[in-house]
């Protein structure tokens, strides 16, 4: 027997992932594995994901890792590399939690209702509203209690029966899932393939018949996940209670439990956890919102909410009446319950914002990327999956920069064959409509393993055998890969492009064995479209073949994650080197510039993708260097071409030569934040001049103008903004006499210096027996060096002349009001 110590190093814990990967790392070998847990002592079989979940390992866990069977010491060798060299960086982030939404301080206006309220944490943010529906919780013991006793071998059959059925429902909802949904139902498949769930359906426990069987494992299962001192950990027991849901359903045919029938916009109200297959089975036109007793922004039920865009707010000891009309806004963790008519007016501003805000990025984001100057920059997306093409369109993509195929041939027993390839790569074409799409050839190796493939262990697995390096050897699967793709192009023009290539013999490789099968296919009669050949940029060498290249291929594309990871010899997954890994080093951003004029020069179109691409505040670097194709995940593509819209491409020419004078990559990012806050926009726009407002409340006077600003992108929150105004009134009145009003704020939310002015349909009151027609607003950036306090003065001195107040008083023109404003004001 032979033993790995090692001290657990992922922040998250041992979850799914991390424990996906321990399991293909074992599978490899007949040896027995078993983990070690020596916080909690508990040992568990390694070749089971539900297992080492089950085994609670928290960061900084002491761990043991024995191996026992005849190829042990080439598995210690095998898994000693991987636990050294690679489990440190198999880890994903978190999502970015709410921020602990109860904790937040409600917005002022918000806080002034009377009506009762609940805090929770809001995990999947949104304000809605809708009646109460309250949801019961299935319990398997008494469902159990309705069935007829079986004896063990009925048992054991009717278990067996039930888990070869839900394992084919699962298989066929993936087929007709997409983003999140299509993830929630890979990993349950994955726990209905776990060895351990299997083992413990096939010999269940003594009990009356299968429904209490299966209680009492999906109980016995779960405990250990909801004992776990991680949050994440205990949200996976969810999952595990959503498999025996599914499960049961096909042991009973009684309902496990009544949907309800929504006939109007509703809130569900649970006091326990929803499933995600509860939660796919409630979605309608009528669910507005979610409040469940537990859970969190990890849980898949969280996940599916946020793809969907259903607020949903974790609340312990949620009790609602049923039918009782609620407001839901889980962006600060809050439930209304019977909403005044405070809170009402607060939704429907909020509401009222919300739809602006999206009104205003929407024509960005089905436009054509544009920089300031009329630069064209198309904004491309990355994909990994064919059923994501759809949405990445609807996301604003203007085609699609890199659509990984990996997908398609890992987590599986065996490669896919040419024609489950072909109908991927041609649903895809066809939702591109002839827009660009580049399909990249499998990526395999490195730190993408492949079972089937049996890949020999490697010392340093990025520098050795991955991707284009693996074709020759596996000629069958490059050559399927090959027909798929060109017959595809049928569809739509297609470019091919290959990783990982290093030397001009690969480029002539690739090019002739393309060439050589297109020509076998329409021997065969077999239609093959329009199509490009390409590579991408990752290994530095590629910078000094493209000359010579371009004879081979018609593209590039850069690759900046592993080119960065290449070019300053660093592993982002390791934490001793990982602080080097930063594409804004100055180094960097030179090679940068260099292939993409080696690239207009050999007459090579160019594009880039990976990390780099989705960085609003990378973009001027980016443009800087000439590129004007950037790929991205198809989430950041709205903010990309909002970002766009505001940078000139000379400017950030003059950004990208600062940066080369840099010392650093934090110099870079300094220079980045400094040009980013230091705006230009006038501190006068006729945008924020609001002319005749019925409004007849103070607070909705303030609310209006810091939610404009909001719509107007010169605060971060409009929110924050309206505390510090009110902040501000609480010390004194803002009202100056002559019915007009000068609230102000400094404040770090402000990104833009703004003077906002509102004329009142009627008088209102500001204070203590002061009545207010004209509203004129100061918010401040922390930034300014005082000169508001120039402006502030000079306005009140201003309004004291009759004239003036009078132009603003009867003006009919937003412009003209806004032109005398800057006029009295700026000078």
């Amino acid at each position: 027997m032979r033993k790995i110590s090692f001290i657990f190093p992922l922040e998250n814990g041992l979850h799914a992932r991390p424990a996906s990967e321990f399991e293909q790392r074992v599978m490899a070998f007949r040896a027995r594995f078993t983990f070690h847990n020596l916080r909690n002592q508990r040992q568990v079989d390694a070749r089971s994901v539900l297992a080492l979940i089950g085994a609670d390992v928290l960061y900084q866990d002491a761990c043991e890792l024995l191996i026992d069977g005849e190829d042990e010491q080439a598995a210690h060798q095998a898994l000693e590399a991987f636990i050294v060299n690679e489990l440190a960086g198999c880890d994903e982030a978190l999502p970015a939690s709410a921020s602990d939404a109860h904790q937040q301080p409600l917005p002022v206006f918000l806080a002034a209702t009377t009506s009762r309220y609940l805090r929770g944490n809001g995990v999947s943010p949104g304000l809605a509203t809708g009646i109460a529906v309250p949801l019961g919780a299935v319990d398997f013991a008494t469902l159990a209690a309705r069935e007829p006793v079986q004896d063990a071998a009925s048992q054991r059959q009717a278990l067996a029966q039930a888990l070869s059925r839900v394992r084919v429902e699962v298989q066929e909802e993936m087929r007709h899932a997409q983003g999140e949904a299509a993830s929630v139902l890979g990993a349950h498949l994955k726990l209905l393939n776990d060895t351990l769930l299997e083992d413990a359906l096939r010999a269940p426990p003594q009990a009356g018949n299968a429904l209490a069987a299966l209680g009492l494992i999906v109980d016995q299962l779960s405990q250990p996940l909801r004992e776990s001192r991680s949050q994440y950990l205990q949200q996976r027991a969810l999952d595990l209670q959503d498999l025996g849901l599914r499960l049961a359903a096909h042991l009973t045919a009684r309902p496990l439990f009544t949907l309800p029938e929504f006939t109007q916009d509703a809130v569900i109200i649970s006091a326990g956890l929803i499933t995600p297959g509860q939660f796919l089975a409630l979605r309608g036109p009528y669910l507005k919102g979610i409040v469940m007793g537990e859970g969190g922004e990890t849980s898949h039920t969280a996940i599916l909410a946020r793809s969907f865009g259903i607020p949903l707010l974790c609340a312990p000891d949620a009790r609602v009446p049923a039918g009782a009309p609620l407001l839901i806004d889980s962006r600060y963790g809050i439930l209304v319950i019977a909403p005044d008519d405070c809170a009402q007016r607060w939704r429907e501003m909020e509401e009222a914002k919300i739809a602006r805000i999206a009104q205003r990025l929407q024509p960005l984001t089905q436009q054509p990327g544009v920089s300031r100057d009329g630069e064209r920059v198309q904004v491309l997306a990355n994909i990994a999956l064919a059923a994501e093409a759809e949405s990445a369109f609807a996301a604003g993509a203007e085609g699609i920069g890199l659509f990984r195929t990996e997908m398609l041939f890992c987590e599986r027993s065996a490669p896919p064959d040419e024609e489950e390839q072909y109908l991927a790569y041609r649903h895809v074409l066809e939702q591109a409509q002839g827009k660009k799409v580049v399909i990249r050839t499998l990526d395999i190796g490195g730190d993408k393993p492949c079972d089937y493939l049996n890949l020999p262990p490697e010392d340093n697995p990025f520098l050795g055998w991955r991707a284009v390096r693996l074709y020759p050897a596996f000629e069958a699967i490059f050559t399927r890969q090959m027909r798929a793709l060109l017959r595809a192009s049928a569809a739509g023009p297609l470019h091919i492009m290959v990783p990982m290539v290093a030397t001009l013999e690969e480029v002539k490789w690739l090019h002739a064995r393309f060439q050589h099968t297109a020509a076998q296919l329409q021997a065969e009669g077999a239609v093959v479209g329009q199509w490009h050949l390409g590579i991408m940029a990752e290994v530095p060498s590629v910078l000094y073949l493209l000359e010579k290249a371009a004879a081979y291929i018609d593209f590039v594309s850069i690759g900046s994650n592993d080119l960065v990871q290449y070019f300053l010899a660093c592993d982002r997954g390791n934490a001793q080197v990982r602080h080097l890994y930063n594409y804004c080093d100055p180094a960097f951003l030179m090679l940068l510039d260099d292939l993409t004029t080696r690239a207009r020069q050999a007459k090579l179109d160019i594009c880039l993708c990976g990390e780099m691409g989705g960085d609003p505040a990378a973009i001027p670097l980016l443009l800087g260097a000439g590129l004007r194709q950037i790929s991205m995940s198809a989430g950041r593509i709205g903010k990309a071409k909002q970002r766009l819209a505001l940078l000139d491409t000379t400017a950030c020419w003059h950004t990208q030569q600062s940066a080369f004078l840099c010392d650093s990559a934090a110099e870079v990012d300094a220079l980045l934040k400094a040009q980013a806050g230091g705006s230009t926009r006038s501190i006068f726009d006729p945008a924020l001049v609001l002319l005749d407002n019925p409004a007849t409340r103070k607070a909705d006077v303030i609310k209006i103008l810091t939610d404009n600003l909001e719509v107007e992108q010169r605060v971060r929150s409009g929110a924050e903004v309206e505390a510090a105004i009110w902040a501000r009134e609480a010390v004194f009145s803002t009202a100056l006499g002559f019915a007009v009003a000068i609230p102000h704020c400094k404040s770090a939310a402000v990104l833009s210096s703004s003077v906002s002015l509102m004329r009142l349909t009627t008088p209102l009151m500001w204070g203590e027996d002061v009545e207010v027609s004209l509203v004129i607003m100061l918010t401040v950036s922390e930034q300014e060096k005082g000169d508001h306090m120039k402006i502030f003065s000079r306005l009140a001195r201003k309004l004291m002349h009759e004239a003036f107040r009078q132009q603003l008083l009867t003006g009919s023109d937003a412009a003209a009001i806004t032109a005398r404003l800057e006029q009295e004001l700026a000078g």
